[in-house]
């Protein structure tokens, strides 16, 4: 759960038991049936309140006890305890804040109103969407544990009607976009559940009617009107007698051909492609429409026409015809052997043998002329095997798949099919499987699609070897598939076969073609480009991408955004299992050449962030983080010590700016090995030297410390007194974040001079910065003045605009003690200008922190409010926990100054078991003296004693003489002072 101003937010659920989840989806227990009870009822008043009396005739409907309006307090204050200041008192009732929670029974409002807008604009295929959506909310009978208990059944009666309601409008839209046939079995289904809703009813009607079923229409119709006397004792409405009255006279349409394959029960997902495909070719006649579907093996394009054909049927009364054309087989179908058939199935006469193809081509088209027929071409090889089955009468339709776009096959619409996402993907494992979702670990069900690439045949094959073995679990078939080397070896279920589905392709590649595919699963990372392919295939950027393309085509590689290109997970195992027939010493000079590939760019582009092309170099850096840090991993493993560590380095700077400490530490990690491995100690002692400001930044100050005095024992043993400057620096840095000022000055004293001998002008500027840090906590105000205005000269003179922004922060600080608070707004805006526009989002946290104090020392407290917000949030976008905690604690002073008091406190103690659990000391001296001022504002001296007394031990320690004198002023104090200090 995430609080904030002492509110909780979760996700209450109605439709269906009274349940609630935090943001991250764990459970939050609710209580007793009355006490969810209770929740629910005010959770359904969107934020009015409710009066005691209510909520008593709520709880117990019937006959309260004595006691009811104690045991509803009761109720209230365990819910408190989840809720925080969100459940208020209000004018004898009770209302609980709408920002405090969201509700499915809203989120299904919203989506039923912007199904209904689209409705109404005829976009259908956007309400049946948002309608889908808006109905898999629903979990059951609204408040269903709490109905069956005589609780909240008039407010539960009102959702079930809304639900009710929202089923026919969805149904009459699902209908208008497919057609009734579509619509018929889900009907039928929900009538199980409502016999006597006549909507449902006329749904049910039409799509017998539509099917041709006239005799079952007929014993529906009589049914249902048999069921309304005997259970209402009245007649059917007046639309659905008028579908009843069509019964006698209804012709069925003269047999043709039917010859589509089943349609799949469990056909999960697509529902925008099906709407795509059933919207254009249920169209309006004019003109032969054809749709073209193409995708990689496996990826369901079959399925997909025959659940289309299969719903367009309605709109093709004179027959379906169909035939798989093994276009990627040995033997693809000849068009004139299709043609026989379908000339055979229409009921003409069957031609001769080897007979001419135009002729047969004449043959066909005559026969459909004047006819409405639906052709699927499935699995075809190319628009040359296509174009002579296609018809030519303007009522037919052609529905064709394919591995390869057929991007010739003129005035067809194209629909390039990917994998399916993960919900439809977890759904279809579960169906196939035969597993309940209820009973299955989401968690386990997601890892099994993933690791099947979320391919449906993948997915598919799994549902089916699950199904065959009821004692396997999911978590114990994710670990089967976990092992890449024999994955596609768990993914054969009898004919279906994943890895014969990708060899179909790989097939009918060229040799350079097929060497570019299995070369590519040498790479770790998750994209490549042209120039990045020429390195590892030895040739060109321009035959790369030709290649790269070729590949695209064959659906063996998918193009990303950009120059980029990616192999789809499943397609890696693959290409992995064909890499393995190269000579090892062809891989490794592969992998090699790749690799070395990346240094050059990656090493000009780190150069160039401190200097005028920095924004140019930070968009390479964003596009290509992912694959450079795989190529770091990647080079560790294959012993590229060099390469790993210059990698590394190269991110270092854009790593810090954007906060990437995961990455950074990873990479760093690996790097320093590599040094230690190849006994380079210079190397090593800069990449541990990295990984110290890597935890000095994150707030670890004791590993910090271990680093950096690593450091200073390796500088001693290569005699580099640069390294040793930074390694005193880091030091210094270490025990100012631990509270230890003085050792951090004289750390900092002694790093100055060897930084300046050495002509090292950034690490001057950064000792600089530390030491007016220092002074500042120890109340050397004029001393942290001049050395803050020596640090921002020396960032300026270098061009480091990051640095210049830091240190005008640390000047800002400085001013702010000194009680120049225009001064300080004025360093504080201006940083948080640079950061904004350096894209520093932890640099914009800081400058926040910074302007919040100011205004709290101005007592300027409303303002204080949102900054101290904005500050929050910031430090939350790069995920600095810590930061947060800063934010927090200045939040409560805010609120302290306004008066608001427990939302004060909410904050103030959460930004101290932050600061205690992170160690970090000085920071936990100042939410203690918080902490104190909060309680001297409530009254309660005692506690604010505690408080005050704890920080001042941490004060004394840090020697931080500015704090001292604060804390013991409001020990001082006259209600503390009479207290005995």
């Amino acid at each position: 759960m995430t609080a904030s101003d002492g509110v909780i937010s979760m996700l209450v659920r109605v439709l269906g038991p009274c349940t609630a989840e935090t943001d991250r989806g764990d459970a939050v227990p609710l209580g007793p049936p009355k006490q969810r009870a209770l929740l629910a009822a005010l959770v359904l008043r969107a934020g009015r309140a409710a009066t005691v009396t209510e909520l008593v005739d709520t709880l117990w409907p019937d006959d309260p006890p004595r006691s009811a309006v104690k045991n509803l307090q009761l109720y209230v204050h365990q819910l408190r305890k989840l809720l925080g200041t969100a459940l208020s008192h209000r004018n004898g009732g009770y209302r609980l804040d709408r920002a405090a929670y969201r509700l499915d029974a809203a989120e299904f409002d919203d989506l039923v109103a912007a199904a209904r807008r689209a409705a109404a604009a005829d976009d259908l295929p956007a309400a049946h969407d948002a309608y889908r959506r808006g109905l898999s909310t629903w979990r059951g009978r609204a408040l269903a544990d709490l109905v069956d208990r005589g609780l909240l059944r008039a407010e539960a009666t009102l959702l079930d009607r809304r639900h009710l309601v929202t089923l026919d409008e969805s149904l009459a839209v699902e209908a208008r976009l497919y057609g009734p046939v579509a619509v018929l079995p889900r009907a039928r289904r929900l009538i199980v559940d409502h016999p006597l809703h006549e909507p449902l009813r006329e749904h049910e009607l039409r799509g017998l009617l539509a099917a041709g079923r006239h005799a079952d229409a007929a014993t529906a119709y009589r049914e249902f009107r048999r069921l309304l006397a005997a259970e209402v004792g009245v007649a059917p409405g007046p639309t659905l007698r008028a579908l009843g009255a069509r019964l006698p006279w209804h012709r069925a349409a003269e047999p043709g051909p039917a010859q589509l394959p089943a349609d799949l029960a469990d056909f999960t997902g697509r529902a925008a492609q099906v709407a795509e495909i059933t919207h254009h070719l249920s169209g309006t006649a004019g003109a032969l429409r054809i749709h073209a579907v193409s995708g990689t093996g496996g990826v369901g394009k079959s399925s997909l026409a025959v659940h289309a054909a299969h719903l367009l049927r309605p709109h093709y009364p004179d027959g379906q015809l169909h035939v798989r054309l093994h276009g990627h087989g040995e033997r693809p179908v000849d068009p004139a052997d299709v043609l026989a058939q379908f000339l055979r199935a229409l009921g003409r006469p069957a031609p001769p043998p080897g007979g001419d193809l135009d002729e047969r081509v004449h043959l066909y088209r005559s026969a459909l002329a004047d006819r409405r027929v639906l052709v699927l071409l499935d699995d075809a090889a190319g628009e040359g095997q296509v174009r002579p089955l296609l018809p030519s009468g303007a009522g037919c339709a052609a529905l064709v798949t394919s591995r390869t776009p057929l991007a010739g096959l003129v005035g067809a619409r194209h629909l390039p099919l990917d994998v399916l996402d993960a919900e439809a993907a977890v759904t279809l494992l579960l169906a196939a499987a035969g597993r309940d979702r209820a009973r299955v670990d989401p968690a386990d069900a997601a890892t099994v699609v993933r690791l099947c690439g979320r391919l449906p045949l993948a997915v598919r094959v799994a549902g089916a070897r699950l199904a065959t073995r009821p004692h396997w679990t999911l978590a114990a078939f994710a670990g089967r598939l976990a092992d890449s080397r024999r994955r596609l070896d768990e993914l054969r279920a009898g004919d279906l076969d994943v890895r014969a589905s990708f060899q179909l392709s790989y097939d009918g590649l060229e040799p350079d073609t097929r060497r570019a595919f299995r070369l590519l699963a040498l790479l770790d990372q998750p994209t490549v480009t042209a120039w990045l392919a020429a390195a590892l295939l030895g040739t060109t950027p321009t035959g790369a991408e030709r290649l790269l393309e070729s590949l695209v085509d064959a659906q063996l590689l998918e193009s990303s955004a950009g120059d980029r290109y990616r192999l789809h997970d499943l397609l890696r195992v693959y290409a992995a299992e064909m890499a393995a027939a190269e000579p090892e010493p062809a891989r490794r000079s592969a992998v090699g050449s790749a690799l070395r590939a990346w240094l050059t760019p990656a090493e000009r582009a780190a150069a160039a962030l401190t200097g005028p092309d920095a924004e140019q170099a930070r968009c390479w850096f964003t596009a290509e983080q992912a694959d450079l840090v795989a190529a770091v991993q990647q080079a560790h493993r294959a012993g590229a010590w060099s390469i790993t560590w210059r990698l590394a380095r190269s991110l270092t700077r854009f790593l810090e700016e954007r906060s990437q400490w995961e990455a950074w530490r990873t990479t760093h990690e690996l790097a320093q090995d590599a040094a230690r491995r190849a006994g380079d100690v210079a190397v090593e002692v800069a990449l541990t030297q990295r990984l110290g400001d890597l935890y000095r930044d994150r707030g670890r100050f004791a590993e910090a410390a271990d680093h950096f005095g690593r450091c200073l024992d390796l500088a001693g043993r290569t005699g580099d007194d640069l390294q040793r400057a930074a390694a005193l620096r880091g030091l210094g840095d270490a025990g100012w974040g631990r509270g230890d000022a003085r050792t951090a000055i004289t750390r900092y004293r002694a790093a100055l001079p060897l930084f300046v001998a050495g002509d090292d002008r950034r690490g001057t500027a950064e000792t600089l910065r530390g030491l007016s840090v220092a002074y500042r906590g120890l109340g050397r105000l004029s001393d942290a003045a001049v050395a803050a205005q020596r640090c921002l000269r020396a960032f300026a003179a270098l061009g480091d605009r990051d640095g210049e922004a830091y240190a005008r922060r640390t000047l800002g600080s400085i001013r702010l003690d000194q009680e120049r608070y225009d001064e300080a707004t004025e360093c504080f805006l201006r940083c948080r200008a640079d950061f904004a526009a350096l894209g520093d989002r932890l640099g914009e946290a800081a400058a926040l922190l910074g302007l919040g104090m100011t205004q709290v020392d101005q007592e300027r407290f409303a303002r204080a409010v949102p900054t101290y917000r904005d500050c929050r949030a910031a430090f939350a976008d790069v995920a600095d926990a810590l930061g947060e905690a800063y934010a927090r604690r200045g939040l409560g002073d805010a609120l302290t100054g306004l008066g608001r008091h427990e939302e004060a406190a909410g904050e103030l103690t959460a930004a101290l078991a932050v600061f205690r659990t992170g160690g970090d000391v000085r920071w936990e001296g100042y939410a203690l003296f918080s902490i104190g001022r909060l309680e001297l504002a409530r009254g309660r001296p005692d506690e604010a004693r505690d408080a005050l007394r704890g920080a001042l031990r941490i004060f004394e320690r840090m020697a931080a003489a500015l704090w001292i004198d604060r804390t013991r002023g409001l020990l001082a104090a006259p209600p503390i002072h009479a207290g005995g200090v």
